[in-house]
């Protein structure tokens, strides 16, 4: 399940931010990085199958990687422009970047106590939190329904 859920987020978020993106040149950026990093994971899984019963780091890597890149893209775009979604693109690529490292340092842990181990899958379970509250301080921003008062009778 777990590989749904990277290369759905890949997927989905590559999406996203090829709608966001305005220059021609970056969303066909977006477009073919998608279509690598998915012909990478085909032929990785193609040449070895058993990935897909074990945890794949390349996989991790590829999408999470190209995530932040199309993130820091809009980022970039964001200096001359208007601030939309810009809670979420800084929540994605924190929470990215560091559940990144942590997935990588975790194959590390292997031979290390359960306690640091533990210790490991808390930090990203914070970082998901914080990602969490970025997307829900940007709805809060940015859609949340402001009511008007009345005066008139």
């Amino acid at each position: 399940m777990i590989h749904l859920y990277f290369i759905g987020q890949f997927v989905l978020l590559g999406i996203f931010y090829k709608m966001l993106l305005e220059d021609p040149l970056q969303k066909k950026i977006v477009t073919i990085s998608l279509y690598t990093g998915l012909m990478i994971l085909v032929v990785q899984y193609s040449l070895e199958p058993g990935l897909f019963f074990k945890f794949n780091l390349l996989e991790i890597v590829v999408t999470s990687l190209l995530v932040v890149f199309f993130a820091l893209m809009y980022l970039y775009n964001m200096l001359t422009g208007t601030r939309k979604y810009y809670y979420i693109t800084i929540g994605v690529i924190v929470y990215l970047l560091a559940s990144t490292v942590l997935f990588l340092v975790g194959n590390l842990t292997i031979g290390l106590s359960n306690e640091f181990k533990l210790m490991t899958w808390n930090l990203n379970a914070f970082f998901v939190a914080m990602n969490q509250l970025f997307i829900l301080y940007e709805w809060k921003v940015s859609f949340s329904s402001k009511k008007e008062i009345n005066t008139t009778i």
